[in-house]
């Protein structure tokens, strides 16, 4: 015997294909090497788009290798943040995005 219980955390698919709903904002971590001096090029990368919340240090490894900076963007549609998404990756030093 089974019980079913209903999953009270499902949510809609607000674009109802399973794809992101846009015009979205999103928040995000960059990680980079901590040696590579990569702040001032994800400024000029980041500011090309329509940033609600701007780049900002948030933590450091605890081995000293990595470094993370907190951005929040505005994207229309899919197109511009794939091209936000390849234009931060492009960035010496960056080893990944959160």
């Amino acid at each position: 015997m089974s019980i079913r219980v209903n999953d009270t955390f499902k949510r809609a698919d607000p674009a109802g294909n399973g794809e992101s709903a846009y015009p979205a904002e999103y928040h995000m971590r960059v990680i980079v090497d901590a040696a590579s001096d990569a702040e001032g090029a994800l400024c000029a990368v980041v500011s090309a788009f329509r940033v609600t919340a701007p780049l900002r240090p948030s933590n450091t490894s605890s081995g000293g290798r990595y470094r993370a900076f907190g951005v929040s963007v505005a994207f229309n549609d899919r197109t511009e943040h794939e091209a936000f998404d390849a234009a931060v990756k492009r960035v010496s030093g960056v080893r990944m995005i959160l």
